[in-house]
């Protein structure tokens, strides 16, 4: 039975993050929950990395539009050769190319998708450094450009936690975020998720009390609840880390 008690009163946040539930206690005070992660990559003297399993995209949708779009493309190519009116009538056939190059994009957006972004979006805690650093991998609608990686470091002492509800058809549930706020102040510069659960916000308290408890030079417990990967996700470990940022984040000052 966890011992937690719920801030149903108001957001102490400006502004407070949408469909707000509850603030987190700072991350500098005593926790009210026993400290407990679901998933974990490293833990040592120095950092701590979790990762972060994106739920956004159905990967096997993904596939599977890549085959549609491509079979979409032959037919509309094809198509527009078929239904021309003669050879000195050029339109369809122009069209028919058009659509084609337009399917043919969407179906290596999938297959990049797909075969190229990382499922696993980590994000590490530096306790030596009192930093967290945000893995996040950028994707555009131009499948041939490159899709860099963008790393956002922060002040553990700037960072304040809140749980919100999303009642969206393809994101429900509850949601951790950390809130980046301007240095002694309530006010958010920024925001970034941390974790989700469907139905129980006492495991993001737990989360959040795990991240409070190791940044306090604390003991934590070294074993996840769920020491597996999400089968449903089959998610692939995120790409190497930017040389810099791998080093820094890694290690003390």
């Amino acid at each position: 039975m966890l011992l937690t008690s719920f801030n149903e009163s108001k957001p102490k946040l400006n502004p407070p993050i949408s469909c707000w539930r509850e603030d987190m206690p700072e991350n500098h005070e005593p926790q009210l929950v026993p400290p407990q992660l679901h998933w974990l990559t490293t833990l040592n003297d120095t950092f701590l990395e979790i990762p972060r399993y994106s739920t956004e995209v159905s990967w096997g949708g993904m596939l599977a539009s890549a085959i549609l779009m491509f079979t979409l493309g032959i037919g509309v190519g094809a198509f527009g050769f078929v239904i021309q009116g003669g050879y000195d009538d050029y339109v369809m056939t122009v069209i028919g190319l058009g659509g084609a190059f337009i399917f043919f994009c969407l179906t290596l957006f999938c297959l990049k998708m797909y075969f190229v972004q990382p499922r696993d979006q980590p994000f590490r805690l530096n306790r030596k450094r009192q930093k967290i650093y945000i893995y996040e991998y950028k994707h555009t609608f131009f499948p041939w450009l490159k899709w860099p990686v963008t790393i956002r470091s922060y002040n553990w002492a700037d960072v304040h936690g809140e749980i919100r509800y999303s009642s969206t058809r393809y994101d429900s549930g509850y949601q951790l975020f950390g809130s980046v706020c301007e240095p002694g102040t309530n006010k958010v510069v920024t925001r970034f998720l941390i974790a989700k659960e469907r139905s129980s916000r006492e495991q993001l308290c737990q989360i959040w009390s795990y991240l409070c408890v190791y940044m306090q030079h604390d003991q934590v417990v070294a074993e996840p609840d769920s020491p597996g990967r999400p089968d449903d996700w089959r998610p692939r470990k995120a790409d190497q880390w930017p040389a810099e940022m791998e080093l820094e984040s890694t290690t003390a000052p």
